[in-house]
């Protein structure tokens, strides 16, 4: 049991049944493999998630709108940061005028 399985060995065995089989089986099994064929053609790629108990869940999209929700998830957050900071940085510069008395009287008036 600890064997690797050998591909080339499979192929040899399969070959091998194949030759024990009647003709009608064979051609049904020929007929089953033409169609699922042709059915695997006409299929669109999906989206797979392979992590954990969900590597079953097939989604049907293709990557680029998840590349595109990610990239724009990133320009967001970026974009509030740089946002957020620079408003850290405006009061910052108000509260030092404020201390050192650097501001106008009618800062301070309504």
């Amino acid at each position: 049991m600890t064997d690797k399985l050998n591909p080339k060995r499979i192929a040899q065995l399969l070959t091998q049944g194949t030759r024990q089989l009647d003709s009608g089986t064979l051609s049904a099994l020929s007929n089953a493999r033409q169609k699922a064929l042709q059915r695997q053609s006409m299929r669109v790629p999906v989206f797979t998630l392979a992590a954990g108990r969900w590597a079953h869940l097939q989604l049907p999209f293709s990557a680029h709108p998840w590349m595109s929700a990610g990239l724009l998830a990133a320009a967001l957050i970026v974009g509030t940061g740089y946002w957020h900071h620079a408003q850290e940085q405006q009061i910052a510069d108000l509260d030092v005028a404020i201390l050192t008395d650097e501001l106008p009287i009618e800062v301070f008036v309504d």
